[in-house]
Protein backbone atom coordinates (compact mmCIF):
# COMPACT_ATOMS: atom_id res chain seq x y z
CA UNK A 1 0.00 0.00 0.00
CA UNK A 2 0.84 4.31 -0.41
CA UNK A 3 1.27 6.43 1.90
CA UNK A 4 -1.68 8.34 0.73
CA UNK A 5 -4.75 8.60 3.22
CA UNK A 6 -7.49 6.41 3.01
CA UNK A 7 -11.24 6.69 4.31
CA UNK A 8 -13.37 3.95 4.83
CA UNK A 9 -16.92 3.93 5.96
CA UNK A 10 -18.04 1.13 7.63
CA UNK A 11 -22.37 0.09 7.86
CA UNK A 12 -23.81 -2.04 10.71
CA UNK A 13 -22.43 -3.51 13.68
CA UNK A 14 -18.64 -4.38 13.47
CA UNK A 15 -17.24 -4.64 16.91
CA UNK A 16 -16.14 -7.57 16.41
CA UNK A 17 -13.56 -6.72 13.72
CA UNK A 18 -13.45 -2.66 13.73
CA UNK A 19 -10.61 -2.37 15.59
CA UNK A 20 -8.86 -5.27 14.00
CA UNK A 21 -9.69 -3.50 10.60
CA UNK A 22 -7.93 -0.56 11.41
CA UNK A 23 -4.29 -1.77 12.61
CA UNK A 24 -4.33 -3.95 9.64
CA UNK A 25 -5.01 -0.90 7.45
CA UNK A 26 -2.24 1.44 9.26
CA UNK A 27 0.77 0.77 6.59
CA UNK A 28 3.41 1.74 9.08
CA UNK A 29 4.20 4.55 12.01
CA UNK A 30 5.14 7.27 9.93
CA UNK A 31 2.08 6.65 7.32
CA UNK A 32 -1.14 8.31 7.95
CA UNK A 33 -4.06 6.48 9.63
CA UNK A 34 -7.23 5.20 7.60
CA UNK A 35 -10.10 7.19 9.04
CA UNK A 36 -13.12 4.40 9.67
CA UNK A 37 -16.43 6.24 10.12
CA UNK A 38 -19.09 3.49 11.73
CA UNK A 39 -22.87 4.02 11.21
CA UNK A 40 -25.71 2.15 11.45
CA UNK A 41 -27.37 4.00 8.62
CA UNK A 42 -25.75 6.04 5.78
CA UNK A 43 -26.87 9.65 5.42
CA UNK A 44 -26.23 11.88 2.91
CA UNK A 45 -23.09 13.96 4.70
CA UNK A 46 -21.79 10.14 5.16
CA UNK A 47 -21.46 9.90 1.38
CA UNK A 48 -20.51 13.58 1.13
CA UNK A 49 -17.54 12.99 3.95
CA UNK A 50 -16.74 9.56 2.01
CA UNK A 51 -16.51 11.50 -1.60
CA UNK A 52 -14.12 14.10 -0.40
CA UNK A 53 -11.34 12.05 -0.91
CA UNK A 54 -10.67 11.38 -4.50
CA UNK A 55 -8.94 7.95 -4.63
CA UNK A 56 -8.33 5.20 -2.24
CA UNK A 57 -11.97 5.26 0.01
CA UNK A 58 -14.33 2.07 0.17
CA UNK A 59 -17.56 1.64 1.81
CA UNK A 60 -17.46 -1.27 4.18
CA UNK A 61 -20.81 -3.25 5.01
CA UNK A 62 -21.15 -5.81 7.84
CA UNK A 63 -22.56 -9.27 6.73
CA UNK A 64 -25.96 -8.20 8.54
CA UNK A 65 -26.22 -4.94 6.25
CA UNK A 66 -25.63 -7.46 3.17
CA UNK A 67 -28.24 -9.77 3.40
CA UNK A 68 -30.73 -6.62 3.55
CA UNK A 69 -32.49 -4.99 0.85
CA UNK A 70 -30.64 -2.08 1.53
CA UNK A 71 -27.01 -3.53 -0.25
CA UNK A 72 -28.95 -2.82 -3.53
CA UNK A 73 -29.01 1.09 -2.94
CA UNK A 74 -25.78 1.07 -0.94
CA UNK A 75 -23.97 -0.52 -4.44
CA UNK A 76 -26.04 1.68 -6.83
CA UNK A 77 -24.83 4.66 -4.49
CA UNK A 78 -21.23 3.64 -4.56
CA UNK A 79 -21.17 2.79 -8.44
CA UNK A 80 -22.42 6.40 -9.05
CA UNK A 81 -19.61 8.09 -7.29
CA UNK A 82 -16.51 9.65 -9.33
CA UNK A 83 -14.96 7.44 -9.41
CA UNK A 84 -17.20 4.58 -7.87
CA UNK A 85 -16.45 3.93 -4.55
CA UNK A 86 -15.51 -0.22 -3.83
CA UNK A 87 -18.37 -2.18 -1.32
CA UNK A 88 -16.30 -4.48 0.70
CA UNK A 89 -18.78 -7.00 2.75
CA UNK A 90 -16.75 -8.02 5.97
CA UNK A 91 -18.05 -10.96 8.40
CA UNK A 92 -17.99 -14.98 9.68
CA UNK A 93 -18.65 -16.11 6.54
CA UNK A 94 -21.41 -15.48 3.68
CA UNK A 95 -23.37 -18.25 2.14
CA UNK A 96 -21.88 -19.23 -1.38
CA UNK A 97 -25.42 -17.94 -2.68
CA UNK A 98 -25.26 -14.70 -0.54
CA UNK A 99 -21.82 -14.30 -2.25
CA UNK A 100 -23.01 -14.84 -5.74
CA UNK A 101 -26.00 -12.14 -5.08
CA UNK A 102 -23.54 -9.64 -3.39
CA UNK A 103 -21.61 -9.94 -6.29
CA UNK A 104 -24.49 -9.19 -8.65
CA UNK A 105 -25.33 -5.98 -6.67
CA UNK A 106 -22.04 -4.52 -7.06
CA UNK A 107 -19.49 -6.09 -4.29
CA UNK A 108 -16.57 -5.91 -5.53
CA UNK A 109 -14.92 -8.28 -2.34
CA UNK A 110 -16.18 -10.66 0.60
CA UNK A 111 -13.70 -10.67 3.50
CA UNK A 112 -14.26 -13.59 5.72
CA UNK A 113 -13.45 -12.61 9.61
CA UNK A 114 -11.07 -13.32 11.22
CA UNK A 115 -8.30 -13.44 8.75
CA UNK A 116 -4.88 -12.31 8.33
CA UNK A 117 -3.69 -8.62 7.96
CA UNK A 118 -1.81 -9.02 4.36
CA UNK A 119 -5.09 -10.57 2.85
CA UNK A 120 -6.96 -7.34 4.33
CA UNK A 121 -4.51 -5.26 2.40
CA UNK A 122 -4.08 -6.88 -0.69
CA UNK A 123 -7.97 -7.28 -0.49
CA UNK A 124 -8.38 -3.69 0.22
CA UNK A 125 -5.40 -2.96 -2.56
CA UNK A 126 -7.06 -5.16 -5.09
CA UNK A 127 -11.01 -3.37 -4.62
CA UNK A 128 -9.28 0.02 -4.83
CA UNK A 129 -7.82 -0.79 -8.87
CA UNK A 130 -11.70 -2.22 -9.52
CA UNK A 131 -10.43 -5.92 -9.04
CA UNK A 132 -13.11 -8.38 -6.91
CA UNK A 133 -12.00 -10.83 -4.45
CA UNK A 134 -14.03 -14.08 -3.55
CA UNK A 135 -13.01 -16.40 -0.92
CA UNK A 136 -12.89 -19.85 -1.80
CA UNK A 137 -16.03 -21.65 -0.35
CA UNK A 138 -17.84 -19.36 -3.52
CA UNK A 139 -15.72 -20.46 -6.23
CA UNK A 140 -16.94 -23.92 -7.07
CA UNK A 141 -20.79 -22.04 -7.21
CA UNK A 142 -19.51 -18.80 -9.12
CA UNK A 143 -17.50 -21.03 -11.67
CA UNK A 144 -21.02 -22.67 -12.65
CA UNK A 145 -23.06 -19.66 -12.80
CA UNK A 146 -20.59 -18.34 -14.98
CA UNK A 147 -20.77 -21.23 -17.28
CA UNK A 148 -24.56 -21.84 -16.73
CA UNK A 149 -24.59 -17.49 -18.07
CA UNK A 150 -22.09 -18.46 -20.78
CA UNK A 151 -24.19 -21.37 -22.60
CA UNK A 152 -27.97 -18.49 -22.30
CA UNK A 153 -28.95 -21.57 -19.21
CA UNK A 154 -28.82 -19.27 -16.16
CA UNK A 155 -30.36 -21.14 -13.22
CA UNK A 156 -31.84 -19.93 -10.06
CA UNK A 157 -29.32 -20.23 -7.21
CA UNK A 158 -30.69 -22.54 -5.96
CA UNK A 159 -30.65 -25.11 -8.51
CA UNK A 160 -26.92 -24.53 -9.03
CA UNK A 161 -25.72 -28.00 -10.03
CA UNK A 162 -23.00 -29.96 -8.75
CA UNK A 163 -19.19 -28.45 -10.29
CA UNK A 164 -16.58 -30.59 -8.34
CA UNK A 165 -13.05 -28.50 -8.98
CA UNK A 166 -11.33 -31.95 -7.86
CA UNK A 167 -10.35 -33.35 -4.26
CA UNK A 168 -12.73 -34.16 -1.17
CA UNK A 169 -12.91 -30.74 0.07
CA UNK A 170 -13.86 -29.25 -3.71
CA UNK A 171 -16.61 -31.16 -3.83
CA UNK A 172 -18.65 -30.92 -0.66
CA UNK A 173 -17.78 -27.23 -0.66
CA UNK A 174 -19.66 -27.60 -4.48
CA UNK A 175 -22.15 -29.43 -3.05
CA UNK A 176 -22.70 -27.11 -0.05
CA UNK A 177 -22.94 -24.21 -2.67
CA UNK A 178 -25.70 -26.37 -4.63
CA UNK A 179 -27.54 -26.71 -1.47
CA UNK A 180 -27.20 -23.24 -0.05
CA UNK A 181 -25.60 -24.30 3.00
CA UNK A 182 -22.73 -23.53 4.89
CA UNK A 183 -19.51 -25.81 5.20
CA UNK A 184 -20.58 -26.60 8.66
CA UNK A 185 -23.94 -27.55 8.10
CA UNK A 186 -23.37 -29.59 5.08
CA UNK A 187 -21.19 -31.72 7.77
CA UNK A 188 -23.89 -31.45 9.98
CA UNK A 189 -26.86 -32.65 7.56
CA UNK A 190 -23.67 -35.53 6.54
CA UNK A 191 -24.13 -36.90 9.97
CA UNK A 192 -28.05 -36.59 10.27
CA UNK A 193 -27.92 -38.70 6.96
CA UNK A 194 -26.34 -41.40 8.61
CA UNK A 195 -28.84 -41.41 11.28
CA UNK A 196 -26.57 -39.85 14.08
CA UNK A 197 -28.22 -38.35 17.38
CA UNK A 198 -27.36 -34.70 18.51
CA UNK A 199 -25.30 -36.26 21.21
CA UNK A 200 -23.35 -38.42 18.72
CA UNK A 201 -22.65 -35.36 15.81
CA UNK A 202 -21.71 -33.43 18.85
CA UNK A 203 -18.90 -35.44 19.81
CA UNK A 204 -17.68 -36.23 16.13
CA UNK A 205 -17.78 -32.64 15.64
CA UNK A 206 -16.23 -31.48 19.50
CA UNK A 207 -19.09 -29.26 19.83
CA UNK A 208 -21.88 -28.53 22.52
CA UNK A 209 -24.73 -29.64 21.79
CA UNK A 210 -26.46 -26.17 22.47
CA UNK A 211 -23.96 -25.40 18.80
CA UNK A 212 -25.18 -28.02 17.30
CA UNK A 213 -28.71 -27.86 17.75
CA UNK A 214 -28.11 -23.67 16.36
CA UNK A 215 -26.76 -25.48 13.49
CA UNK A 216 -29.40 -27.61 12.63
CA UNK A 217 -31.93 -25.26 13.24
CA UNK A 218 -30.12 -22.94 11.27
CA UNK A 219 -29.92 -25.66 8.20
CA UNK A 220 -33.45 -26.71 8.03
CA UNK A 221 -34.19 -23.08 7.97
CA UNK A 222 -31.91 -22.88 4.73
CA UNK A 223 -33.55 -26.11 3.18
CA UNK A 224 -37.39 -25.07 4.20
CA UNK A 225 -37.30 -28.21 6.23
CA UNK A 226 -39.34 -28.93 9.44
CA UNK A 227 -36.92 -32.11 10.21
CA UNK A 228 -34.23 -34.53 9.65
CA UNK A 229 -35.83 -36.67 7.30
CA UNK A 230 -37.46 -33.60 4.99
CA UNK A 231 -33.80 -32.20 5.27
CA UNK A 232 -32.22 -35.51 4.10
CA UNK A 233 -35.16 -35.80 0.92
CA UNK A 234 -34.95 -32.39 -0.29
CA UNK A 235 -30.87 -32.65 -0.85
CA UNK A 236 -31.40 -35.69 -2.29
CA UNK A 237 -34.14 -33.87 -4.62
CA UNK A 238 -31.48 -31.10 -5.18
CA UNK A 239 -29.25 -33.06 -6.49
CA UNK A 240 -26.65 -33.60 -3.35
CA UNK A 241 -24.95 -36.85 -4.63
CA UNK A 242 -21.91 -36.53 -3.08
CA UNK A 243 -23.47 -35.71 0.63
CA UNK A 244 -24.11 -39.22 1.58
CA UNK A 245 -21.19 -40.36 0.64
CA UNK A 246 -18.99 -38.24 2.84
Amino acid sequence: MTGEAMRVLVVGEAASWLGGLQVALQIDANASPPVLRQVEEVTTPDWLWLRELPSRRALVLAESIARTPAIDGLCAVAADCAPPVPVIVIGDAGFPDEIIRWLQAGVAASLPWPTSVARIRSVFELAFAGGRFVPEEALSALLVLWRQEALGEALPLSRLPVFPLGGDKATQLAESALLGISARQYEILALLSRGLSIKTICQQLDISEGTAKTHVSALYRRLGARNRGEAIYIAAQRGARHLFET
